[in-house]
C-alpha cells in the first residue's frame, strides 16, 4: 500500500511538471523521440574571438566656462574599435574627429564633471560623437584613461 502510494505521488509530481513548467514537456518529447537535450540546444556557430583593439587619442586640454572663473580639464582617452577583419580600422586620430570631441567638451559645465554618474555620461557622449562621425558600430567603448579637472 506504501508502495502505491508513493508511485501515485511520483507520477502526479511528474505529471504537473509536465504539463506546468515551461520547457518540461519539450525536453520530455526530445528525450522519447532519441535526440539528446544538448543536441538541440547547442547554440548557433560564434565567430572566433578576436582581441579587441584599442586607439589612443593624443591628452585634450579644455577651458571650462565657470562663471567667470575659468577652470582647465585634462582628459585621456582610448577608444576600443571593432576588430572585424572586413573593415578597417576607422581613423580616430583624424583632426575631424579630435576637433569634435573638443568643440564637445567646451561646452560642458564645471558642474556637469561632478557627481557619481558624470564619467558614465561623459562616456556616452563622446561615444555617440564618434559613432555620428565614424559611422554606427565601427566604436566599441570609449574608455577615460586620464581625468583632472583643475
Amino acid at each position: 500500500m506504501l508502495g502505491l502510494a508513493a508511485v501515485l505521488l511520483l507520477g502526479g509530481g511528474g505529471a504537473a511538471a509536465f504539463v506546468l513548467v515551461p520547457g518540461v514537456s519539450d525536453a520530455v518529447r526530445k528525450i522519447i523521440s532519441g535526440q539528446s537535450a544538448e543536441a538541440s540546444d547547442a547554440a548557433p556557430a560564434v565567430a572566433p574571438l578576436t582581441r579587441p583593439v584599442f586607439v589612443e587619442l593624443p591628452e585634450m586640454t579644455v577651458t571650462l566656462p565657470n562663471g567667470g572663473r575659468p577652470r582647465q580639464l585634462r582628459l585621456k582617452l582610448a577608444v576600443e574599435v571593432a576588430a572585424d577583419p572586413a573593415q578597417p580600422v576607422p581613423d580616430i586620430g583624424n583632426p575631424r574627429v579630435y576637433d569634435s570631441l573638443v568643440l564637445y567638451l567646451r561646452t560642458l559645465r564645471d558642474g556637469e564633471m561632478e557627481g557619481a554618474l558624470a564619467m558614465d555620461r561623459l562616456r556616452g557622449d563622446l561615444l555617440r560623437r564618434l559613432d555620428l562621425l565614424l559611422g554606427e558600430g565601427r566604436v566599441r567603448d570609449v574608455l577615460v584613461t586620464g581625468f583632472v579637472v583643475a
